[in-house]
């Protein structure tokens, strides 16, 4: 996994925290936001989440999926630095899990402006160019390690 700088961590977690105090279904509410952006800027990520089977079996998989995924940044976010080896085997299992169910590599850079989106709707304000440069580079050294694994 590529290395992360100390001071876009620290931007990445400030951003991310000033985030999660705002509701207190974070997780869930924050998670829909993201999908939502993302089904916006790639639609074919819908069928991913079972959408081509009908509104609700899409509405509940997306909605499992949207709190899986904050609770999975959260425990990323704190294991960074610490030990980036444990982290890499659990985004190893993210990769594993996306390839089986169908994930395509390419709708990864919408998530990140999804995640993106999704943070300046729950701060209330647009991301200043230091914030989104620090958010770029965490988000591609993750998604890139989940990649990997999706291509293996």
């Amino acid at each position: 996994m590529k290395d992360i700088g100390y001071e876009q961590l620290a931007v990445v977690l400030e951003t991310w925290d000033a985030a999660r105090y705002v509701s207190k279904d974070f997780d869930n509410d924050f998670g829909m936001v993201a999908l939502e952006q993302l089904f916006v800027l790639q639609p074919r990520a819908k069928k991913v989440f079972g959408y081509d089977k009908g509104e609700e079996v899409g509405k509940a998989s997306a909605s499992v999926h949207a709190s899986a995924f904050a609770g999975l940044f959260d425990s990323v976010f704190q294991m960074l630095g610490p030990d980036l080896e444990f982290i890499e085997e659990i985004l190893e299992q993210v990769g594993r899990k996306h390839k089986t169910m169908g994930v395509n590599p390419s709708f990864f850079p919408f998530m990140g402006q999804a995640i993106m989106h999704a943070i300046e709707q729950f701060t209330g304000k647009p991301l200043t160019d230091v914030q989104r440069g620090a958010w770029e580079e965490v988000y591609e050294s993750i998604s890139d390690e989940i990649v990997k694994h999706i291509l293996a």
